[in-house]
């Protein structure tokens, strides 16, 4: 169990994004500081897809019916 007093949350790896929900339920998008110039990898592109494409309500039902589809198989 967690001791609230000494719980200072999760700390990225330098240079990592990530796509995180909130206790709230809301989707929140950390991206290192970094070049502009330098595009960013295919997988941070993909983080930044499912974020975009988690506000179609379609889309996200189908993601999660795919999910229990695989946990029955």
């Amino acid at each position: 169990m967690s001791d609230p007093y000494h719980d200072h949350g999760s700390v990225l790896p330098a240079g990592a994004s990530a796509l995180v929900v909130t206790e709230d339920d809301e989707f929140t998008f950390y991206l290192p500081d970094g070049d502009p110039e330098v595009p960013v990898s295919r997988h941070v592109q993909l983080l930044v897809a499912v974020l975009l494409r988690s506000e179609d309500p379609e889309w996200l039902e189908e993601m999660i019916s795919s999910l229990d589809d695989h946990a029955k198989n």
